[in-house]
């Protein structure tokens, strides 16, 4: 079944409460051959810079109780985290600047078949990509979950549609089972953000003279799985859980009059929660999760 789409309908989904998430406190250097580089920890700037670094401080950022609900930021900033691990794989990817903002644009791979331009963006928590990208991908053909959410930022509030893209890559760079925002385009000039669930296993430094974002790959702590750490495990099997629950409490309470609209809403939204839900799960287990993570 696809997602419901009349107007009466859709406007049901915005009675999701709202919670904060925390979001880190980021540092920007720029070393003497004038290349920025992005941290998570202070102790990641090199002691030379120390003096120089500025702080971007992490505000905890607005999302809904459907899982990783992500923001709809800006896209005016720039990259992320990380801490520096050398002997690590690394690599340099040609970008393009876009706009006043000068964004960060590069070309991302998304589940083997399609390349779209996307913007670098630490402001976003998650992965956000643009309907039509959506489309492409095949996204609302498939029964693979498509639950309907809000996503909020600078613009103020907005309806979209989270789901699970299988696999993103950047050159050498890849990660599986990435919960992905849906919205309507941010730009004619790239597809989406990428955002700190892909970013944060590397420390991106951009090389303005050449023209190339360097990812340097960091290791991940002990035990993680399926290229997460337990945090991500927890946290996002929480959020698909609270998603699930909620819904399915609310199709308790509510009441609805079989047959209507709302119901059919309700329904939907309860079905898509637990496709997400298990699809959560059968990661999990094909990667042996241990049973507490989740």
């Amino acid at each position: 079944m696809r997602p419901v789409a009349t107007a009466s309908i859709l406007a049901i989904a915005v009675l999701c409460l709202p919670f904060s998430v925390p979001a880190s406190d980021m540092y920007k250097w720029t070393d003497k051959d004038g290349v920025l580089h992005i941290a998570t920890s202070l102790r990641d700037v090199p002691e030379e810079y120390r003096d120089q670094v500025m702080t971007i401080k992490g505000d905890p950022a607005p999302v809904t109780p459907s899982p990783p609900a992500s923001e709809t930021p800006s896209a005016g900033e720039l990259l992320p985290p990380a801490v520096d691990e050398p002997g690590l794989p690394g690599f340099e990817i040609p970008y393009k600047n876009e706009g006043s903002a000068r964004r960060v644009i590069i070309p991302v791979r998304f589940n083997d078949t399609v390349t779209a331009p996307m913007a670098l963006d630490t402001g976003s928590p998650g992965m956000v990509i643009s309907v039509d990208l959506a489309v492409k991908l095949g996204i609302f053909s498939r029964d693979s979950g498509t639950l309907l959410t809000e996503a909020s930022g600078i613009g103020g509030r907005t309806l979209a549609v989270l789901t699970i893209v299988d696999s993103v890559a950047v050159e050498g760079a890849r990660t599986a089972f990435v919960p992905t925002t849906v919205t309507a385009p941010l730009s004619s000039h790239f597809d989406g953000l990428i955002g700190m669930d892909f970013l944060a296993n590397y420390t991106i430094s951009i090389d303005s003279g050449k023209q190339v974002v360097v990812f340097q790959e960091t290791a991940l702590p002990p035990g993680s799985r399926g290229g997460h750490d337990e945090d991500w495990w927890r946290r996002t099997f929480e959020d698909f859980r609270s998603a699930r629950n909620g819904w399915s409490e609310h199709a308790r309470a509510a009441n609805l009059r079989d047959g209507s609209q709302a119901a059919a809403f309700v329904e939907f939204q309860v079905r898509e929660s637990e496709r997400l839900l298990n699809r959560l799960e059968v990661y999990a287990s094909d990667n042996a999760v241990p049973q507490h993570w989740r």
